[in-house]
């Protein structure tokens, strides 16, 4: 049996969504007879076994890079993988560089012209046409999985039948996998006291801290409001299917709402995110919101009343979403990984 080695950041800070894209791509390998190793830390680890679809065993990570550098090339003495993919901002240029010595496809998933980028085989970053140049100059040899055909989702969106507007009662509230800005409860209550008759569901990501979801509940057990609470969603493509609108964290949530053709308003929280929330934006199936320098709460909830109650809107912006929903671009990956050890073999 063939063997695709991942090395996934994850943490309560860092949240799930490196971790969530590389499960899109093992999905789709085991589909193809290809199974999946994780180097994951304890709590990468603790995060991953949450998941009750989760695929691919994993393997306890050294927290030093170098002595995890050596792990992998050990490992790759006796079993070579048919490529070693890199997710998370914490790995090095020097990690990345030890990886790369080996004969097979360093597969490395960028947003931020991450360092050591220039040593990956095959670069994939669904937001980064403004980088394509500069990646093309600095690495050319490397195969570029670059545009929307490339966006990473699990098979739950591939499998979900998008449900049309009129039949969507939801309004969704969900800050990612872990919430490092504490937004959920505040947007929560700000959104409650303005539309006290919608019925609203909120989702408290794994990586929430304990502190956050107790006093969600806290709030939630008290609110005469209709307020369901989900924790550690286990099917977020159904969650968002049902939401008539939605209010999110951007970043790879973003890609997940465009697949379920969802009206949204997304809540840019990190520098990373600028590129792929403006171009969202301008396709015109959501809002954006810049919640890194400031917390505009009292603006968004007063968008939300007036999108809530605007249906015109609303549809305009299903219907724009349609245009843009991509749900085979971890396909797509895998089979550029494969087009490069071919080409690589020859």
């Amino acid at each position: 049996m063939s063997v695709m080695l991942f090395c996934a950041g994850a943490s309560s800070n860092s949240g799930i969504g490196h971790l969530m894209r590389c499960q899109a791509l093992a999905q789709v390998a085991e589909e193809q007879h290809v199974d999946s190793v994780y180097w994951l830390t304890q709590g990468a680890r603790e995060l991953a076994l949450s998941r009750h679809d989760w695929v691919g065993k994993i393997v306890l990570a050294n927290d030093e890079q170098r002595s995890l550098a050596d792990d992998i090339l050990a490992y790759c003495e006796t079993e070579m993988p048919v490529a070693i993919v890199v997710d998370g901002y914490d790995y090095s240029e020097q990690f990345l560089q030890q990886l790369s010595t080996l004969p097979v496809p360093l597969v490395l998933m960028d947003d931020i012209l991450q360092p050591g980028w220039q040593y990956a085989d095959v670069i994939c970053n669904p937001a980064g046409e403004q980088y394509r140049l500069q990646y093309e100059q600095g690495n050319a040899a490397a195969t570029l999985c670059v545009g929307a055909d490339f966006r990473l989702l699990r098979r739950e969106f591939a499998a979900t039948l998008t449900l049309p507007l009129h039949q969507r009662i939801s309004l969704t509230i969900n800050m990612g996998g872990s919430d490092p800005q504490a937004l959920t409860l505040p947007v929560l209550e700000s959104v409650a006291d303005a539309l006290p008759d919608a019925p609203i569901r909120v989702v408290a990501g794994p990586g929430m801290s304990q502190q956050q979801r107790e006093a969600l509940q806290d709030f939630v057990r008290h609110s005469s409001c209709a307020i369901q609470l989900i924790e550690n969603c286990q099917d977020m493509a159904d969650v968002w299917n049902n939401a008539r609108l939605a209010i999110a964290a951007a970043g790879g949530s973003q890609f997940e709402l465009a697949a379920c053709q969802t009206p949204s308003l997304l809540l840019c929280v990190a520098d990373n995110q600028r590129e792929a929330t403006r171009q969202a934006q301008s396709q015109g199936w959501c809002e954006a919101f810049d919640f890194i320098s400031a917390s505009p709460v009292t603006e968004l909830t007063q968008r939300v009343v007036n999108l809530w109650k605007d249906a015109d809107s609303l549809f305009a912006m299903h219907q724009r979403a349609a245009e843009f929903a991509v749900t085979d671009g971890a396909f797509n990956v895998l089979n550029a990984i494969a087009e490069k050890r071919q080409h690589n073999a020859q």
